[in-house]
């Protein structure tokens, strides 16, 4: 049904109409694939976050269904796998003032078991939500948005939680340099940056894990305490900052790394494209040829696998670098996992 390199997942392709796709193990433009007749799915749907299961039948991968809209926008899948739960849910939550809002649930850890869907939710900046978005995230029983940008960024792109919700938004500004510089932009429209390599893009990484340890940490703690409702971490892009706090919970939930990568390179098909289109004329306008800097614009590779690196070089895995001690209010020995994780 699965294999290591791909996992299931639900897309919407209708009001009250689905089919389960598998999502590639690095994603580009359009990063569904559903060549794989031979698999099949016994599915039952429930409402995301709750466990009244129902019965709908088989589906071939690709093969569009119907759910009852008594399960909401957002519904959640399983199918019988050996012995266990195979969980299927929605990877991308369409959003009009956002391109780059996901689930981080379903990634199966190295001991078969899954992320739950539903807690966890990666973003780019949430400045743009319009009333109906705000509805689906309080639909998604979000209680906290962790907010990683600078105060820049913030006063650019303020945040609005709708006076009505019981959202608490945690500030936890993480720095970003490049070649010296904040504010990439101006510099690069300025031609004094020219280019941006992936070599760059690690170097950030790297600065950001040895200088934002415990900021990190916080970022982590937060999203893993079991006594707080759902969250959503995000950043400007969603990527960078907020990349490598998701791989640093993946990582402690023993998910494979190529399957890291994967939901990590989810954002070129998701945003980089927009992006890259938004700024084309402007580019263009000031000289700049966009292959120069697409590293920066994007989610970068090279960049990840240099963090994985440092992780593993300097602190001894994710699991050592993350000093929860030393920002935790709960003990988190093996709490958050019952909460984060299916059996």
């Amino acid at each position: 049904m699965t294999n290591a390199n791909t996992v299931p997942i639900a897309v919407k392709t209708g009001p009250s109409s689905y089919l389960i796709a598998y999502q590639l193990a690095e994603p580009e433009i359009g990063s569904w694939s559903t060549v794989n007749p031979g698999s099949r799915f016994t599915i039952e749907v429930s409402n995301l976050g709750q466990d009244n299961w129902t019965y709908l039948g088989s589906v071939a991968c690709g093969e569009t269904f119907e759910v009852p809209s008594t399960f909401g926008p957002i519904p959640l899948f399983r199918s019988k796998l050996e012995e266990t739960y195979l969980y299927i849910g929605i990877r991308k939550i369409e959003l009009e003032g956002t391109s780059n809002f996901r689930d981080i649930g379903g990634y199966r850890s190295e001991d078969s078991s899954q992320i739950r869907f539903g807690k966890i939710f990666r973003s780019d900046n949430l400045a743009k939500l319009t009333r109906a978005d705000w509805k689906v995230i309080e639909e998604l029983d979000v209680g906290y948005i962790i907010d990683l940008r600078q105060a820049d960024e913030k006063a650019r792109s303020r945040t609005a939680v709708p006076k009505s919700s019981n959202l608490e938004v945690i500030e936890i500004p993480i720095d970003v340099d490049i070649l010296g510089k904040n504010e990439l932009l101006q510099h690069i429209f300025s031609r004094e940056i020219k280019r941006i390599t992936h070599d760059d893009m690690a170097q950030m990484y790297g600065d950001i894990l040895t200088k934002f340890r415990s900021e990190l940490t916080q970022v982590v703690s937060l999203l893993l305490d079991p006594s707080r409702r759902n969250k959503v971490v995000h950043c400007t892009a969603g990527k960078d900052r907020t990349g490598l706090s998701v791989a640093l919970i993946q990582l402690l939930c023993k998910i494979p790394r190529q399957q890291i990568v994967s939901d990590f390179l989810l954002s070129n098909s998701f945003r980089t494209p927009a992006r890259i289109a938004a700024l084309s004329e402007r580019l263009r306008s000031h000289s700049v040829d966009i292959e120069d800097i697409v590293p920066y614009l994007s989610a970068s590779k090279p960049a990840l696998l240099r963090a994985f690196e440092i992780l593993d070089n300097h602190y001894d895995g994710a699991e050592n670098y993350v000093t929860f001690d030393e920002t935790s209010s709960w003990e988190p020995a093996d709490s958050w996992k019952s909460d984060l994780l299916y059996p």
